[in-house]
């Protein structure tokens, strides 16, 4: 057993049970995002629903003051005893820990009034969202913190599996993690829909070996109707690079660049991965936390408040240079060439060496080329 110190929680782990070190940072995170809701002023009941040793849900406890209440629970005795003597260890008022079975739990309290629910799933969160959209029902707004580990699958690495918990198609391609966070949306958008509710996605990221989104629920039928006309599907050319998106899936089957035959991805969330407002708060409040990693998350959250209002997919820029026979360019310089004709352009968090525009592909080689005409500043 060991005592590991992690924002402002303090838990015993029984190595190497209980405990991922690795995704310190996406608690990190969604520790920002927990109190970034409260901004508005309502307090949360916050049901971590795998909570293992209890630090994710202990820690938001212990951050925010807009946590009212929390609710750990696992279906492992071991993962609940180690949970118990966090909790009490942290000094948590209001905490509660439970041994079940997610789906049983969810389905079968009578009376749940959770207003977030942490789903933190070995691989896919997809067997889990129905039962946590159930247990939200009667809830006007609430909010769910996802993580999906199954990122070979979501990108497209096992493409059968993708259609299987999704009911998506993937591509995998240089844009895939944004297409997986998309079309974990997507498959969240028509499970709410089911309970009349709209989401919001407020937060997203790609890392490691994850993908996490933070989305907010509202009820009422024209919201979950709006959701439905958010989603649609990414055609994707690997020849020349072309892609478009829209609702339902284009007639043409072939790129209309290059005439090469298209892939699809979908159907996936084109709506935004961020909320402007969400984002802003995450990045004030990081700044008056203490976290190991606040640069590493400051210069996330940066990226993402440049990214955050362009369109859908990015373009690698070493893939353009290279179908080019260019050496590679400076992506600081390429976006430069895009605002100078008239684009908007950022680079984007899920990609190095990739820029997000709204211009299109012929747009951004002949960006490329002029920077590869032009001489190098001294």
């Amino acid at each position: 057993m060991v005592v590991v110190k992690e924002g402002n929680a303090a838990i015993t782990v029984r190595k190497p049970l209980f405990y991922n070190p690795e995704m310190e940072f996406c608690r990190d995170v969604s520790s920002l995002a927990v109190v970034s809701i409260g901004a508005e002023g309502g307090k949360l009941n916050v049901l971590d629903a795998m909570c293992a040793s209890g630090i994710r849900g202990i820690r938001y406890a212990a951050e925010n003051s807009n946590v009212a209440s929390l609710l750990l629970l696992d279906s492992s005795p071991d993962a609940c005893s180690l949970a118990k003597k966090n909790v009490k260890a942290n000094k948590i008022k209001k905490a509660k820990v439970v041994e079940d079975e997610v789906n049983h739990f969810l389905f079968c309290t009578p009376k749940p009034n959770f207003d977030l629910i942490e789903l933190d799933p070995f691989g896919s969160p997809a067997p889990f969202l129905h039962a946590a959209c159930y247990s939200l029902r009667n809830k006007p707004r609430a909010y769910l913190s996802i993580t999906a580990t199954d990122t070979a699958v979501l990108c497209g690495a096992h493409s059968a599996a993708c259609l299987k918990n999704y009911q998506a198609h993937p591509i995998d391609n240089e844009f895939c993690h944004e297409l997986a966070a998309r079309i974990l949306l997507g498959k969240l958008a028509r499970t709410a829909s089911a309970f009349n509710f709209g989401i919001t996605p407020l937060f997203a990221i790609s890392k490691l070996h994850y993908i996490k989104v933070f989305v907010q629920l509202d009820v009422g039928a024209e919201k979950a109707v709006d959701s439905m006309r958010s989603l649609g599907y990414v055609s994707h050319c690997a020849k020349c690079l072309n892609r478009e998106w829209r609702a339902p899936m284009p007639a043409h089957l072939a790129c209309p660049a290059c005439k090469s035959q298209y892939e699809h991805a979908g159907p996936l969330w084109l709506g935004q991965l961020w909320s402007k407002q969400t984002v802003h708060e995450m990045q004030t409040l990081n700044h008056a936390r203490n976290y190991k990693g606040k640069l590493q998350i400051d210069s996330l959250l940066t990226l993402i408040s440049e990214e955050l209002a362009l369109p859908p997919t990015y373009f690698d820029l070493h893939k353009i240079s290279k179908r080019l026979g260019v050496s590679a360019v400076s992506p600081d310089r390429v976006m430069d060439a895009l605002r100078k004709s008239g684009f908007r352009a950022s680079k984007t968090h899920f990609q190095t060496n990739c820029v997000r525009t709204d211009g299109k592909i012929g747009d951004v080689r002949s960006a490329v080329k002029r920077v590869l005409s032009q001489p190098r500043r001294a």
